[in-house]
C-alpha cells in the first residue's frame, strides 16, 4: 500500500533527507532551479512511500493561473509512479498540467490520464472528464 505524507507530519522527518537527496539528483531531468526548502514550504509537496522506501514525490503549484504539477522518483517505479499520479490528480477539484522533460515522464503522464496539449506541455482536463463519465 502507498503512504502519502506532507512535510508537516510527523514521519516526514525521518525521509526528509531522502526526499532532499531524490530531489537534487533530479533537479536538471525536471528543470527545475528551487532549493528543497522553497519546494516544501512554497508549493504542496506530497511525499510517496511503500514499504518503508520513498517512491518519490508530487509537488503543485501554480503558474499563471493554472494547477501544475512537478515530480521527481526513483528509478524502476513506473508503475508505482503512475499510480501516485492517479491518486493526487482527485486531490483537487481544476484541470492539472505539467510539462515533461522526458520520454518516461511523458508516458507516466498519459498513463496516469494526461492528454498533450502542445509540445511537452500535458493536461488533465477535469471539465470534459466530467462530462465523458456522464455520458451514458
Amino acid at each position: 500500500m502507498i503512504e502519502v505524507i506532507i512535510p508537516k507530519d510527523r514521519i516526514f522527518n525521518l525521509y526528509k533527507h531522502k526526499f532532499k537527496v531524490m530531489y537534487n539528483n533530479a533537479k536538471d531531468k525536471i528543470c527545475d532551479t528551487n532549493s528543497f526548502e522553497f519546494i516544501i514550504k512554497n508549493t504542496l509537496f506530497y511525499g510517496f512511500i511503500k514499504d518503508g522506501s520513498i517512491i518519490g514525490a508530487i509537488y503543485f503549484f501554480p503558474d499563471n493561473g493554472k494547477l501544475f504539477l512537478n515530480a521527481y522518483a526513483g528509478r524502476k517505479h513506473l508503475e508505482d509512479n503512475i499510480e501516485c499520479v492517479k491518486m493526487s490528480l482527485d486531490w483537487f477539484n481544476c484541470n492539472i498540467y505539467a510539462e515533461a522533460q522526458n520520454r518516461a515522464s511523458a508516458l507516466c503522464l498519459l498513463r496516469a490520464g494526461f492528454k498533450r496539449i502542445e509540445g511537452n506541455l500535458f493536461g488533465y482536463i477535469k471539465d470534459s472528464l466530467q462530462r465523458f463519465r456522464h455520458v451514458s
